[in-house]
């Protein structure tokens, strides 16, 4: 129906606009019901990571992957790192598990994902370098240097996401300090009431 025609002659130009959006379809109504909510499904400083320290030159073959054996590695708390290090992070209060300088770490974090979860998203910094992986596939090799805040920012295709992922990063030290902590989001979609 036509709201516009039933308008008296010689509205002013608001009023006229005023009627508009009165006789507009309820678009707007429509796009607050799709809005969409970040949840975090990982968080900074998180518990339950299991690691190990290896030297740069070492290889361990499918550590990213699913089914890799992980049982013997210890258990540790995000951020990981050096106490005396470069930047603001690299503190007693900052660090919570322990990363030798001049060696690559190695991390896995399972992550349980809602069937609906859109733009899964892993964040995070590291001194030096990053390789990360989500569910054994590369996502992204990053090159931070000394401890850049955000350096690692990748979304996770949809075609690697499964209700049970595995997080997995190997991190690489040049020296002097190091430190590597992660976070992973999602959007959820919200229901229309």
């Amino acid at each position: 129906m036509n709201r516009l025609r039933h308008l008296p002659a010689g509205l002013t130009a608001g009023a006229l606009v005023a009627a508009m959006a009165l006789a507009a379809p309820a678009a707007t109504a429509q796009a607050a019901s799709e809005r969409a909510t970040v949840v975090t499904a990982l968080g900074y400083d998180s518990t339950g990571w299991t690691y190990r320290q290896v030297p740069a030159t070492t290889q361990v073959p499918g550590f990213a992957g699913r089914g890799f054996d992980d049982s013997a590695w210890p258990t540790g708390q995000a951020a990981f790192g050096t106490t005396n290090g470069t930047c603001s992070w690299n503190n007693q209060a900052g660090v919570k598990t322990p990363w030798a300088v001049n060696t690559d770490l190695l991390v896995r974090h399972w992550i349980h994902l809602p069937r609906d979860a859109q733009q899964v998203r892993i964040q995070g910094t590291v001194d030096n370098d990053a390789q990360v992986y989500f569910n054994g596939h590369l996502l992204k090799n990053v090159t931070s240097g000394r401890c850049v805040a955000g350096a690692i920012d990748v979304v996770v295709p949809v075609t690697d996401l499964d209700c049970c992922n595995l997080l997995a990063v190997r991190a690489h030290d040049a020296g002097v300090a190091t430190y590597l902590n992660l976070r992973v989001t999602y959007v959820k979609p919200t229901q229309a009431l």
